[in-house]
C-alpha cells in the first residue's frame, strides 16, 4: 500500500521587517502550535522541519539548529 501525503497548513503573520527580512510567527493549523521567527530563512526551515519531521520533534523557541 502507498502511503498517504498528510497536508500541513500554515499560517504566517509578518510583524516587521527589520534589516530586509521578516519577523513574525507561524501557527501549525492541526496542532494549533505558535512558533516565533526573526528571518524569512529561519521561517522557511520552521515549515520544511515541520513538513519533514514529526510535529512532536519540533523545537520550542525559535531555535531550530540540531
Amino acid at each position: 500500500m502507498a502511503k498517504k501525503k498528510q497536508t500541513k497548513t500554515f499560517i504566517v503573520k509578518i510583524n516587521e521587517c527589520q534589516n530586509s527580512t521578516w519577523q513574525g510567527s507561524v501557527l501549525w493549523a492541526e496542532t494549533k502550535q505558535e512558533q516565533y521567527f526573526r528571518s524569512a530563512l529561519e521561517l522557511l526551515k520552521l515549515i520544511d522541519g515541520a513538513v519533514t519531521e514529526d510535529e512532536d520533534e519540533i523545537v520550542e523557541g525559535g531555535s531550530h539548529e540540531k
